[in-house]
């Protein structure tokens, strides 16, 4: 039996170390260009702010001529565009229990339809 929970805890502990991103989905609220940084209105409820750094990856889903996707820049980025993020904490797998600093994201994705209004 203590086998059995050791071995579960060691899974869970390693899988959580792994686990480094989290997908936030919302709208922009604001980007704030002098810091690189944007607000966004979570579709989970409250608002975040999110760090994007130059090796952020941008991907415009349908956003170029005739339907195509292309890679975008922080320029590209507006407000109320729906995107999807994924973000990471930087410094808290070394020190969890430290208060995490600004997400950084790693990856953002925009899609680019028509809106309902």
């Amino acid at each position: 039996m203590k086998k059995g929970i050791l071995i579960a805890s060691a899974l869970l502990t390693g899988s959580m170390l792994l686990a480094d991103s989290v997908k936030l989905q919302g709208t922009i609220a604001e980007v704030y260009d002098n810091n690189k940084t944007l607000l966004i209105d979570s579709i989970y409820g409250g608002q975040m702010a999110v760090k994007v750094l130059p090796n952020t990856e941008i991907d415009m889903d349908d956003c170029g001529i005739f339907g195509i996707d292309k890679n975008g820049k922080f320029k590209d980025l507006k407000v109320g565009d729906f995107l999807e993020v994924k973000v990471y904490y930087p410094g808290y797998a070394s020190n969890p229990t430290q208060t995490p600093a600004i997400p950084v994201a790693r990856e953002i994705n925009i899609e680019c339809y028509k809106k309902a209004y």
